[in-house]
């Protein structure tokens, strides 16, 4: 189920349109250009790498970086990179430098020698690439865009390592030290996981300064849970809002895009992005692996929210309602049949 990198460059005549039309949640900004930049938020272990589940003393002892066994230790989440991208630099006008990413990390500042992040960290490369093909291809964005390992990458202490149960409060203490590197028009997104207290760090941001911070996104993990799910897929936390912040829960990249999407902070084209760079960066794994089949079970509800877009856009809220479902037929067949539905009244309006 492949779907497009970007729609077609003809497509700015129907967003103009359908902008005039269409309430501002459905995926377009809300004015032009906003005043804010956003800084994107992330962890890293098990946020953006996978820390393989390793732990102490023959697996018994504290874990080292995460738990996450699905993934090798090391191994990048297909996505991440452009999902960073995408959100820093949505909305933003042309001549304005999206904000670096930063990085709050449990990591300890006493081993920096040895765990530091650098401009030729692999990571930090794998962003910069992010960057700089987004902007070469679709002119998004800025090339130099990245990690400033300099000054936006915060660590933690070997007693976080120690005392795991600090590792929150040490990401929180971090991201007021952020902030007031930042002014006042800076707006934030949280990236983390279920794993390593990130949602510690962001209930305590939400309750410091929720008129600051747009979203939090945590990555859902488990040591052993997703083996037995199969391909059902691990049960997701429900969403909510924390002091009026949105949380939000992912298995893969894609599914934060989707929900990113719905909250305003990326638009379809971005969207579309996304799902293209996880489904590039998975093409030499076999599709019968679970890794493949957690982003396929995403990619299928993409079917229905860009087809939900789109045809809203062509139509019009007031038109827009759902037509009667027939129960004898799956919701991903229906998921295909509004994706395409929807790419054909896009088609029409290209014609116009």
């Amino acid at each position: 189920a492949w779907l497009p990198v970007a729609l077609p460059a003809a497509h700015r005549a129907f967003r103009a349109r359908a902008e005039r039309r269409v309430p501002v949640m459905v995926g377009s900004p809300a004015g032009k250009y906003g005043e804010n930049r956003v800084q994107v938020i992330t962890d890293i272990d098990d946020t953006v790498k996978s820390s393989g589940g390793v732990r102490l003393f023959w697996r018994v002892g504290p874990a080292l970086g995460g738990i996450d066994t699905q993934y090798k230790r090391g191994a990048f989440y297909p996505g991440v990179f452009q999902f960073g991208l995408e959100l820093a630099a949505f909305g933003l006008p042309p001549n304005q430098e999206p904000a670096p990413l930063a990085v709050l990390t449990a990591r300890a500042r006493e081993l920096k020698l040895f765990l530091a992040l650098k401009p030729k960290t692999k990571l930090c490369v794998e962003y910069g690439k992010a960057a700089r093909e987004t902007f070469e291809q679709r002119g998004v964005g800025s090339p130099t865009w990245g990690v400033d390992c300099d000054k936006s990458v915060l660590y933690g202490s070997v007693m976080e390592w120690i005392l795991q149960f600090r590792k929150g409060w040490r990401k929180f203490d971090n991201f007021k030290k952020l902030k007031e590197m930042n002014d006042e028009r800076m707006r934030y997104v949280l990236v983390g996981d279920t794993g390593e207290y990130d949602f510690e760090c962001g209930e305590r941001m939400a309750e410091f300064c929720p008129e600051l911070v747009k979203g939090m996104f945590f990555h859902v993990v488990s040591e052993h849970d997703w083996k037995e799910a199969g391909e059902e897929g691990i049960p997701m936390p429900i969403d909510r809002y924390l002091n009026g912040v949105p949380v939000c829960y992912f298995r893969t990249y894609v599914g934060a895009a989707r929900k990113a999407f719905r909250l305003n902070l990326i638009g379809v084209d971005e969207y579309l992005r996304v799902i293209s760079s996880a489904q590039a960066a998975l093409k030499e794994v076999d599709r019968d692996d679970l890794k493949w089949k957690d982003v396929q079970r995403d990619i299928d509800l993409s079917y229905v929210e860009i087809g939900r877009f789109l045809r809203a856009s062509s139509t019009g809220p007031a038109d827009a309602e759902e037509e009667p479902k027939d129960p004898k037929q799956g919701w991903k067949e229906r998921a295909r049949s509004k994706l395409r539905e929807a790419m054909g009244m896009f088609a029409t309006l290209q014609k116009k």
